[in-house]
C-alpha cells in the first residue's frame, strides 16, 4: 500500500549510478520528484523508451528488506544514511537494471517522535486499493439534509496525476433544490484500515464553491451507545480560507452543552482553495490535536474533563477515514449553493498514518 508522488528537498538527497547497468537490453533510469516537506519519503520514478509503456517494474531495498513494483513508488526512510535502490525491469523479453545510491542527512521527524509509518497511501495507482477503501453510496440526507447522491462512480472519484479526486456534479437539467439533484462521491476505510490512536497526515487541496463542504474526517461505533467523531478538517467556502477542525462526542452534542473544554476550532489559510495543504491530526491516551501543515501549528487541542467518562472521551476504540464532498444541507448551504459552479474538485495527494513504536 506504500504509493505515491512526494516531492522532496534536493538538498537531501544524493545519488550516484554504478554500474551495474551494464550489459542491458531495455535502457532504464528512475529519478526522484521533489519537494519542500517531508524529505524523508522519496519518490522514485522509472523512465524507459517511449514504447516500455507496458514493462514491469521492481523495486528493491535491501537494507531496508523492502520490495515495491510500479512505475513510481515511494520509500519512507526513516532514519538518516546512505541506501541502495535497485530497479529491475522486463519488457518484451528485453530485460534492464539499474543501481542508485541514496543518502538521507537526517533522521525524520515523525523517527524523532518515535513513531513509525504504519500505512500510507500515495495514489500512484490507476484505481483505488480495493483492500483499504470503500464507496458509502446513496441519497439518504445523511442526517444534515444534504442534496447529494454519492456513488462509486468513475465520474465522481478517479485517480489523476498520482491523486485522488473526488468530484460534485450537478445532473443535467435538474434545478439543484431537490435531494438527488448532485452527485458526489463519499470514500472511507470502513472495516479495512481502522485506528485507535496515532497520527494522521493528509495532504489534499479544497474546492471553495458556496453551498459544498469537503470533509476529511473519523467516524466509528464501536464506542455505542456513546457517540465518537474526529472531524480532520471540514470546509464551507461562505467562510473563505477558514478549516474547521472538531471532536464530537455525546457531551459536545447534548442540549445542554456537557463539556467545558474547547471541541472545535478554526484556522485561516489564505491559500487554501488553490493550494495543498497538510491537514493533520495526532489522537494519543491524553488529548487530540488538529494541526495544519506543520505538527507546531496545532489550532485545536481537545483535553476533555472527564477522561473516564465515555461521554466525554469515546476514543478509546477504533475509528475509520472519510473523505467525502457534500452539497447542500443546514451548514453547508446557509447562503445558498452556486449551482453554475459544478462541476468541482477536491483533490488527496496522499494519507499516511503514524504509530508510537
Amino acid at each position: 500500500m506504500n504509493k505515491g508522488i512526494i516531492y522532496l528537498c534536493m538538498a537531501l538527497l544524493c545519488f550516484a549510478c554504478n554500474d551495474s547497468d551494464a550489459g542491458n537490453t531495455l535502457p532504464l533510469s528512475f529519478q526522484t520528484i521533489q519537494m519542500e516537506n517531508n524529505s524523508n519519503f522519496v519518490t522514485l520514478t522509472a523512465i524507459t523508451d517511449g514504447d516500455a509503456k507496458d514493462a514491469s517494474f521492481e523495486w528493491s531495498i535491501p537494507s531496508k528488506n523492502l520490495r515495491l513494483t510500479g512505475r513510481s513508488v515511494v520509500c519512507y526512510f526513516e532514519q538518516k544514511g546512505t541506501y541502495e535502490v535497485t530497479l529491475t525491469s522486463e519488457w518484451n523479453s528485453q530485460k534492464g537494471s539499474i543501481t542508485k545510491t541514496i543518502t538521507i542527512e537526517n533522521d525524520s521527524y515523525y523517527h524523532q517522535q518515535g513513531e513509525q509509518l504504519w500505512w500510507n497511501d500515495e495514489f500512484t495507482s490507476y484505481t483505488l486499493d480495493k483492500m483499504a477503501w470503500n464507496y458509502d453510496i446513496g441519497t439518504e440526507g445523511w442526517g444534515n439534509s444534504e442534496k447529494q447522491n454519492y456513488t462509486s462512480s468513475s465520474e465522481n472519484s478517479f485517480i489523476r496525476d498520482g491523486k485522488l479526486v473526488i468530484r460534485a456534479l450537478k445532473l443535467d437539467g435538474k434545478t439543484g433544490e431537490e435531494k438527488g439533484d448532485f452527485t458526489s462521491a463519499r470514500i472511507m476505510t470502513k472495516g479495512k484500515i481502522e485506528i485507535n490512536r496515532g497520527r494522521v497526515e493528509v495532504r489534499a487541496k479544497v474546492p471553495g464553491v458556496k453551498g459544498t463542504v469537503p470533509a476529511i474526517w473519523f467516524y466509528g461505533k464501536n464506542a455505542y451507545p456513546c457517540y465518537s467523531e474526529l472531524d480532520m478538517m471540514e470546509y464551507v467556502a461562505y467562510e473563505k480560507n477558514k478549516i474547521h477542525g472538531t471532536a464530537h462526542t455525546t457531551a459536545t452534542l447534548a442540549n445542554p452543552k456537557e463539556e467545558t473544554n474547547v471541541s472545535s476550532g478554526t484556522i485561516m489559510v489564505n491559500d487554501v482553495e488553490t493550494s495543498f495543504h497538510i491537514y493533520g491530526m495526532n489522537w494519543t491516551d491524553e488529548k487530540v490535536e488538529f494541526y495544519v501543515d506543520d505538527p507546531s501549528n496545532v489550532y485545536l487541542s481537545f483535553t476533555p474533563s472527564q477522561k473516564d467518562n465515555p461521554r466525554f472521551w469515546p476514543f478509546n476504540s477504533e475509528l475509520y477515514l472519510i473523505m467525502n464532498v457534500s452539497v447542500g444541507g443546514t451548514w453547508g448551504s446557509r447562503y445558498g449553493i452556486d449551482l453554475d459552479k459544478f462541476p468541482l474538485e477536491m483533490e488527496i495527494d496522499y494519507v499516511r498514518i503514524f504509530k508510537k513504536n
